[in-house]
């Protein structure tokens, strides 16, 4: 697993993101960085489909300062934009909030909607990029309008559907439930891992939002807002290595299965197969004819360098058909070209060591911090609780040994982001 530092290097590496020389808090992303994030929204779109309708949306860069201090007040960390002679005022990419909910509204409908896109934001001190940028993209966020009676087992479907989408991603976490943090949610739901340091790390937020925001912002209904940034790639860059570089998940990787070929490769065949990928949704590609151990190795180490699962030779002689797989690297000669299914079979294989490995660093890392503790009230009272495990996970009390124990997240850190 990469460092606090060393992720970066890795996305740079793979081509997810631009290297230096770079502004200060802003990443530029690159095509496969692009590709893996779009990958990521749509997997999002799906599983919020399962029992909701989902329009996904990008926002301008300009919201007028009217609109936004209306609802947030002075919050002093965003840009201005001011027009001359009295003219409008505008804030540079404040929120997706109030101009979601507002459109909601104006609709007559109750969404989700899933705002897409950057956040501006004024960012002094270090800016780990993905961590603390101070253009933070993507910022994905959904809103939905709706009634207080289902507002709780909205969001608990909601927490259902982040923590889904992260286990996609092979990162372990947990669900927390804590007191409202700045008036921003009467109901909130943290969902948290932890760095490779040990230090846990916040790669969700979950709302029901305050009575004030939703005074503020004139709606009758309940407004669930849940929001993630590409730290969630981060993460992935950090968790998801080997000594040639990121190994993605299969739902993140832009490229699932590297293929080399030779002069000698049957072109008949070769297309054959390549049409049953593409049907399949297996995201491919090519090499050009390869004529020696060199190019194939070439070929192989920038795949991988972008978090390629899988490789797949068909240059070695005719016929053969040579598997490389990943953590560890790994070959083997296969009877023949695999159909999508042993393909898909192949990259859930992978998908399950990432699991693995992540899931053992993941228990390992809230050992040694002891973040997991079951107390009752009268005992949490003593500890510095960051928030109660969701689902309730009841228990006896490791303390007193009373039977009303639940299990609890601590944090000697107090708030953590």
């Amino acid at each position: 697993m990469m460092t606090y530092t060393e992720y970066v290097g890795a996305l740079e590496r793979g081509a997810f993101i631009m290297g230096a020389p770079r502004s200060k808090g802003i990443v530029v992303w690159a095509r496969p960085g692009l590709q893996a994030v779009k990958l990521l929204v749509e997997r999002f779109r799906q599983l919020t489909a399962q029992h909701f309708t989902p329009r996904v949306v990008e926002r301008g860069f300009l919201m007028e300062t009217g609109q936004y201090r209306a609802v947030f007040g002075d919050y002093a960390n965003v840009y201005g934009l001011s027009t001359p002679l009295g003219g409008t005022n505008y804030l540079l990419r404040p929120d997706n909030l109030v101009n979601t909910v507002g459109e909601l509204q104006d609709a007559g409908t109750a969404g989700p909607a899933i705002a897409v896109g950057g956040l501006l934001r004024d960012s002094p001190g270090k800016t780990p990029p993905l961590f603390r940028d101070r253009y933070i993209w993507p910022a994905v966020q959904l809103n939905q309008r709706v009634p207080t009676e289902t507002a709780e087992d909205t969001l608990d479907f909601y927490q259902r559907v982040v923590e889904e989408l992260l286990s996609s991603l092979a990162l372990p976490v947990v669900t927390v439930r804590t007191d409202p943090i700045a008036d921003y949610g009467r109901l909130t739901y943290l969902v948290v891992s932890v760095l490779p340091n040990g230090r846990p790390t916040v790669l969700a937020t979950l709302y029901v939002l305050s009575s004030r925001l939703k005074k503020a912002l004139g709606d009758p209904l309940d407004i669930i807002d849940i929001g993630f940034t590409g730290k969630l790639i981060a993460l992935c860059a950090m968790f998801h290595t080997d000594d040639r570089g990121l190994a993605l998940p299969s739902m993140l990787a832009p490229l699932q299965l590297g293929i080399t070929v030779g002069n000698a490769t049957d072109q008949g065949k070769l297309a054959a197969w390549l049409a049953d990928l593409k049907g399949a949704g297996i995201r491919y590609q090519v090499s050009p004819p390869c004529s020696n151990l060199r190019d194939r190795h070439r070929w192989e180490k920038r795949w991988h360098r972008q978090g390629a699962p899988l490789a797949i030779g068909l240059d070695r002689r005719p016929g053969s058909v040579i598997f490389a797989g990943r953590l560890p690297l790994r070959r083997r000669e296969l009877s023949g070209l695999p159909c999508p299914d042993e393909v898909r079979t192949l990259l859930s294989d992978h998908d399950q060591r990432l699991a693995s490995s992540a899931a053992e660093l993941f228990e390992r890392s809230l050992d040694d911090g002891g973040h997991l503790r079951t107390a009752c009230p009268s005992c949490a009272a003593d500890l510095p609780v960051f928030g109660e495990v969701v689902p309730v996970h009841r228990g006896r009390c490791e303390f007193c040994r009373s039977a009303e124990g639940t299990s609890l997240f601590i944090s000697d850190q107090g708030r953590f982001y």
